[in-house]
Parts: C-alpha cells; structure tokens; sequence
C-alpha cells in the first residue's frame, strides 16, 4: 500500500512539474519573468507565506498579536493589486 501511495505521490508531483514547466515557457515568451513587477509580487508572496508560517508558530505559544493581522491584511491587498497590475501588462 506504501508503495502504491508512494508511486502517486511522484505521478502527481510530475504532472504538476510539466504544468508548471508550460506555465514558465509562456512567462518566458511574454517577457513577464523579467518584469519588476512579478518578481515584486514573488516576493511579496514568499514574504506572506513566512508571515503565515510564523504567525502559526505564534499561535502554539499564546494569542498572536494585532499587529500580524494588520501586516497580512495590507500585504494581501497589494499582492492582489501587483496581480491585477500584471494581469493588465501581460494578458495571459
């Protein structure tokens, strides 16, 4: 059974590596990888995603302060600006 499961789990992880691998040729052919504007929102997301990451850590220890909360919440506003941005420069 562990190999079964084991066998899917390395199916979907290339399935999902062929995707992504169409995905980068399309932002490569575009010109948006270069764009400051995609790597600004990259960045953003990496910087959310360790936010989240700690702000989980935090809730084993205690209440996670309200300044966390505010932080997610503007950082999550301007992704979703940068994105629509994007998606204005490069119609994919």
């Amino acid at each position: 059974m562990g190999l079964v499961l084991a066998i899917s789990v390395f199916a979907f992880l290339c399935w999902t590596a062929q995707g992504a691998r169409e995905r980068a040729a399309e932002y490569a052919a575009t010109g948006m990888l270069r764009s400051p504007l995609y790597w600004s929102a990259v960045a953003l997301t990496m910087t959310l995603l360790g936010l989240a990451t700690y702000m989980a850590h935090l809730g084993h220890e205690g209440p996670i302060p309200w300044p966390f909360w505010l932080l997610v919440g503007i950082l999550t506003i301007i992704i979703l600006m940068l994105r629509r941005a994007l998606k204005w420069r490069y119609p994919i």
